[in-house]
């Protein structure tokens, strides 16, 4: 059975903090909340063909680089490289009008790519064909250390940011995995529930499988309770403080690798 993939508008589970749109210079939807979003690194080189960008990246690989793709148009993601049976339906853009990012896992090889889903369940791979998805570099990373209840931001493996974060409740637990941010936009209210910014991830809450018409998918956002800073308090989100989401928001491109570790 093929299937529609849709990302909610980050009516995440955003802590389960509730809906949200975007403008941005493509795509204009109709919510009040969103103003901006940011969309693939224009200092990145991108290309139809994968060579290039892989034997570039294979020579300098370390652990914080990454390949990604983002889709040319509609994708549909298969179970194998043979385009025998389609898995999901991807469309070109998220709902929040951003190009659809997705992580790459391993060489592209006889013109497919396998990539990382943001659908459930936490961890989906597939197949795409590799002429209907442009690749580049990512060489930062975001670490969510939830043991420490800290988040770090690397570029070429140095961390540039170091904070403490609010994570999700002993109900609604932050899944552990590695993700990629989806979407990185701006609220018009710097003082809502989710703070200035908020990063949208691949992943998905355990708990909540529906939220304001979402997914309950996880972002990482500000927030207007610093005193949640710190504390297993959220609906599974992570909380940064205002000050800090909004330097990461500056930085961070989607396609951006995050590990959610334990």
């Amino acid at each position: 059975m093929r299937l529609r993939s849709v990302i909610p508008l980050l009516a995440l589970a955003l802590g389960a903090c509730g809906a949200v749109s975007v403008v941005n210079s493509t795509t204009t939807t109709t919510d009040d909340d969103v103003s901006t979003t940011r969309a693939v690194p224009d200092t990145t080189t991108t290309t139809q063909d994968p060579r290039p960008v892989w034997e570039g990246f294979e020579k300098t690989r370390t652990e914080p680089h990454s390949l990604a793709a983002y889709a040319r148009g509609p994708l549909d993601v298969f179970e194998q490289p043979d385009g025998a049976q389609a898995k999901v339906s991807v469309e070109a853009t998220t709902i929040l009008g951003t190009v659809t990012v997705l992580g790459v896992v391993g060489e592209p090889r006889d013109g497919w790519v396998e990539v990382m889903l943001p659908i459930r369940p936490n961890g989906s791979t597939g197949w795409v064909r590799s002429d209907d998805v442009s690749f580049y570099v990512a060489d930062s990373r975001i670490v969510v250390d939830l043991g420490e209840r800290t988040l770090s931001y690397l570029v070429d493996g140095a961390e540039v940011l170091n904070t403490e974060i609010g994570i999700g409740s002993r109900y609604n637990e932050t899944p552990t995995g590695e993700y990629f941010v989806t979407d990185n936009v701006s609220l018009s209210n710097p003082n809502s529930a989710w703070g200035p910014h908020a990063l949208g991830l691949s992943a998905r809450s355990d708990t909540i499988t529906e939220f304001n018409g979402g997914d309950g998918i996880i972002g990482i956002h500000g927030t207007n309770n610093p005193s949640s800073i710190g504390a297993n308090i959220s609906l599974g989100c992570v909380r940064l403080p205002n000050e800090m989401i909004t330097v990461l928001h500056e930085m961070v491109p989607i396609g951006t690798r995050v590990e959610i570790r334990a």
